[in-house]
């Protein structure tokens, strides 16, 4: 099994598994080995560019909101490549919260109207093609699949 290391990244052939700091910081680390990974894999920069929009919104979230009272955090990340589908999973022992239900804004209204929140939620389930979420023995447990052959 081939094995790379990329920014504290381990690439296991056609996967990544990334244990993440609560620092903002983060978020480039996985974004910079998304990047490697993608291009290593002959993604699209399109598909390269909605998977890392996703984990974006979804870490920069964990790490501004899941934690607030503890200081005992736990996050990681593994995305596998496999017959031209994406999966990737996305847990974490902050506050429960499933962005599959989240309630999403109303884009129909004006800016004053508009509650302040739920967009980045919105570009999560638009660029993935299947989210899943439950919440296991103190985790959040987040899986999302995108379609690489139809993703551009």
């Amino acid at each position: 099994m081939a094995r790379t290391s990329f920014s504290g990244a381990v690439f296991l052939s056609d996967k990544i598994e990334m244990t993440l700091r609560n620092d903002i910081s983060e978020v480039g680390r996985v974004l910079d080995a998304i990047e490697a990974f993608g291009e290593a894999h002959g993604l699209s920069p399109k598909a390269i560019f909605r998977l890392n929009l996703a984990l974006d919104e979804l870490i920069t979230n964990i790490v501004s909101y899941a934690f607030e009272g503890h200081s005992d955090s736990h996050i990681e990340l593994t995305v596998e490549l496999k017959d031209g589908v994406i999966d990737a999973l996305l847990v974490d022992n902050g506050k429960p919260f499933n962005p599959v239900e989240a309630e999403l804004p109303e884009l129909g209204e004006g800016l004053e109207e508009r509650r302040i929140g739920g967009l980045g939620i919105k570009l999560v389930r638009t660029h993935m093609d299947r989210l899943d979420y439950c919440r296991e023995g103190g985790f959040n447990r987040l899986k999302m699949q995108m379609n690489v052959n139809t993703a551009g």
